[in-house]
């Protein structure tokens, strides 16, 4: 009877010890092990958070304008009036507002573009500006039709920013941008051969003028686009320029139901009865 009595309180004393003196420093130990391991991990993260902030930061400082902030607006100003002209816009303005100091931290610079042109022009324009490696930004952009001539009213909203550690003095950025997503300006055609401004966002009158006959006429071919939108017959030959919609191009082979067209340095495959907005982008070795 004593022993199994004194067997219990054997069991129960160093069952109690265990847990006290043995699994509880242990399981703190483990918890406090556990605290250190997730403390390391979200300082492994700030540091590396802190690291590609500064990449990002030495990257921005490249594109940054100048220090100065009256040096910077006039060669920003002079580098999108250049802009404006190649582009080819008509009746253009830049103007530029005061600089903006945001807490210390960059100075905005405020420009605004406003001109008249064609979808080509801008699409032109908005190409060699996302090409410039500058810390810029279109903050909005809008466009008003100007008649059935396919001319558009522009106005943009430029902010160019300039940072206390940039590395220019005199010169804006020479450094190229990789924000576009295709290289060529040729792979951006598509966007000026739409009508933004049609019902229901359909292309321009390209989508309306259909490929509708290939004829003899004597020694030559012809190809005939029926412009439904203006209820008229276009006459091409092998070699003619020519101009519908917002399509330009040339043709350059008449086949027996097919004719091969150029644009913007990209050949496209039209068969009878397809519209100018249907035809077939050819391989470039074509």
């Amino acid at each position: 009877m004593y022993f199994v009595l004194g067997a219990i309180v054997l069991f129960m004393g160093g069952d109690y010890v265990l847990k006290n003196y043995v699994d509880a420093p242990l399981e703190q130990r483990q918890s406090r092990k556990e605290q250190l391991e997730k403390k390391i991990k979200g300082k492994k993260k700030e540091l590396a958070a802190a690291k590609e902030a500064a990449v990002k930061l030495a990257t921005w400082e490249k594109a940054s304008l100048p220090r100065d902030t009256e040096i910077a607006r006039s060669l920003y100003r002079t580098w999108l009036l250049d802009l404006v002209e190649k582009s080819k816009f008509q009746s253009a303005h830049v103007d530029s507002g005061p600089a903006t100091s945001r807490k210390g931290f960059y100075d905005s610079l405020a420009f605004s573009v406003r001109g008249k042109g064609t979808l080509h022009q801008l699409v032109n324009f908005l190409f060699d500006f996302y090409q410039a490696g500058h810390l810029h930004k279109i903050q909005s952009l809008n466009l008003t039709p100007m008649g059935k001539g396919g001319g558009v009213d522009i106005s943009l909203a430029i902010d160019a920013l300039v940072l206390p550690g940039a590395e220019n003095k005199n010169q804006l950025s020479q450094v190229a941008s990789n924000k576009l997503a295709y290289p060529q300006l040729s792979d951006y055609a598509i966007i000026a051969q739409r009508n933004l401004f049609g019902a229901g966002g359909e292309s321009d009158v390209s989508r309306q003028a259909f490929l509708t006959a290939i004829a003899q006429d004597g020694e030559e071919l012809e190809v005939w686009f029926t412009l439904r939108s203006e209820d008229k017959l276009v006459k091409l030959r092998r070699g003619s320029q020519f101009e519908i919609g917002h399509f330009t191009g040339s043709v350059v082979d008449i086949l027996d139901d097919d004719v091969i067209l150029e644009s913007v340095g990209e050949r496209w495959l039209l068969s009878i009865g397809e519209s100018l907005a249907e035809a077939t982008a050819l391989p470039l070795e074509y």
